[in-house]
């Protein structure tokens, strides 16, 4: 582990065991106006990849972002106090699971294992209108880094 710009580099051991603890986070595409929202997703360790169960409606904005680029950043952190945090920034492609059988049920179990999971009614919309897909972050850069007096194993 390295001193950086700011905070201690995480190991990859530690990286993987706060993503598979954290379970959500911030997804943003890029564009002329830029769009992050609050996200939940299970990290797949065998496969260093994130997972997410992305809901499309109607008019959806993140449709629309994924159809002019599937380039996205995903940003997971923690804070405790101002020396006490953990903050992890993956910048990658979003590419939708095959829908078959096997690849949808492992998608699902990622998912339901490590996910902090947000019910439907966030969508303030009729399930009936709400189209989920399953979705993974493939992995060109991730970057962890911690607060010098956090340690970097997990706290709570």
């Amino acid at each position: 582990m390295t001193s950086g710009a700011y905070g201690i580099e995480m190991s990859d051991g530690d990286v993987a065991e706060f993503l598979t603890r954290q379970g959500h986070g911030v997804l943003s595409f890029g564009g002329d106006v830029p769009y992050g929202l609050p996200i939940s997703f299970g990290y797949d360790v065998l496969h260093n990849r994130c997972v997410f169960q992305l809901v499309f409606h109607e008019g959806s904005e993140k449709r629309a972002r994924l159809d002019d680029s599937s380039h996205v950043s995903l940003v997971s952190y923690e804070w405790n106090g101002p020396d006490d945090w953990r903050s992890v920034v993956i910048t990658g492609t979003l590419a939708p699971i095959e829908d078959t059988d096997s690849a949808a049920l492992d998608a699902s179990e990622v998912f339901a294992e490590y996910a902090s999971v947000a019910g439907l009614s966030v969508f303030d919309r009729p399930s009936a209108e709400l189209d989920p897909e399953w979705y993974e972050l493939q992995i060109d850069e991730l970057n962890g880094r911690h607060s010098p007096t956090s340690g970097s194993g997990s706290t709570k």
